[in-house]
């Protein structure tokens, strides 16, 4: 029985001692938005992530093959991308979408952060580009952008699936936006570290041990 009681205490301190997930939070700064995160990644669109120097023309799969943590697809000139300046654009800076379900940091259901600098953002004739964010549950939410140089972040616990970037949120060939840096991140304490597994595995094996003596004295008594 003791034993049955300490396991049940420290299950209790490990998820006092775990964060819990905030609601869903945009971020203006990038320092803010770097510190919700746990475990990230960076794309800087530079050489040292893999990219050509220099211009380079990239379809959406290449694109998303060459930092590998992100999907790619523009959606307004069709199946191209652009890295010019170590920076990215879609086309001649159209529409495009952001996918977050194969990264390295995600859940079943997307990735916990995702930031990116703006670069330049001028509007389109359809009007003014927007962030439209899925997330995990598939519900969305479209975020106004500010014209000009910016940052936008976002964490969600309900996880972010995709961000398409055009005008509410429709695609386009006109307007001008442009990221850089992309990162992406993984909740704070998201994963048990394995010291965390090894203390519930013996836990769960006090517990055994305890039934297992309540029988045998159980036992003991009937005979």
């Amino acid at each position: 029985m003791f034993k049955g009681i300490s396991f049940v205490v420290a299950v209790a301190s490990v998820a006092a001692a775990s964060p819990a997930w905030a609601a869903t939070t945009v971020y203006t700064d990038r320092d803010s938005f770097l510190s919700a995160l746990g475990a990230q990644r960076t794309d800087a669109y530079s050489p040292a992530e893999g990219y050509a120097p220099g211009f380079s023309l990239l379809s959406n799969a290449d694109m998303s093959a060459v930092f590998g943590e992100t999907r790619y697809q523009s959606t307004g000139f069709q199946d191209i991308n652009i890295i010019a300046q170590e920076g990215y654009r879609a086309g001649c800076n159209g529409s495009f979408l952001l996918s977050f379900t194969s990264t390295s940091l995600r859940t079943a259901d997307g990735v916990f952060g995702v930031g990116t600098d703006i670069r330049f953002n001028s509007p389109a004739a359809e009007g003014p580009y927007t962030a439209a964010v899925t997330f995990g549950d598939l519900g969305s939410t479209i975020f106004s952008l500010p014209t000009g140089p910016s940052f936008f972040g976002i964490t969600s616990d309900r996880l972010i699936n995709s961000i398409a970037f055009g005008p509410n949120p429709s695609t386009t060939k006109g307007g001008f936006i442009g990221i850089d840096n992309l990162t992406i991140g993984s909740v704070v304490g998201a994963v048990p570290e394995p010291s965390t597994w090894a203390l519930m595995l013996l836990g769960f094996g006090s517990i055994g041990l305890a039934i297992r003596r309540r029988r045998v004295r159980a036992t003991i008594a009937l005979a």
